[in-house]
């Protein structure tokens, strides 16, 4: 078993497979400090992104709006041409 172990942990692909669980490891830990519900969280950070994203939707909104109206408007010129 020694043997084994040796042989893993001591060829290429074992150098790579501890890397792996290494920053596999570290990547759960800063996730769980730093990630959603994180205990080191900076809940101002938190508040800036939902005003950004607020902003953001809001600002879509109006450009779709003015979009649906530049078609409509459109159409109605289109169906006036038509009529006469």
């Amino acid at each position: 078993m020694n043997e084994l172990l040796e042989q893993i942990f001591s060829g290429t692909y074992g150098g790579i497979a501890i890397m792996l669980v290494i920053t596999a490891a570290i990547v759960f830990f800063l996730r769980a400090l730093y990630g959603p519900k994180g205990r080191f969280r900076d809940p101002k950070w938190d508040e800036s992104n939902r005003r950004i994203r607020q902003q953001e939707a809001e600002r879509r909104e109006r450009l779709l709006r003015k979009m649906l109206e530049e078609a409509e408007g459109t159409e109605r010129q289109e169906g006036k041409g038509d009529a006469h």
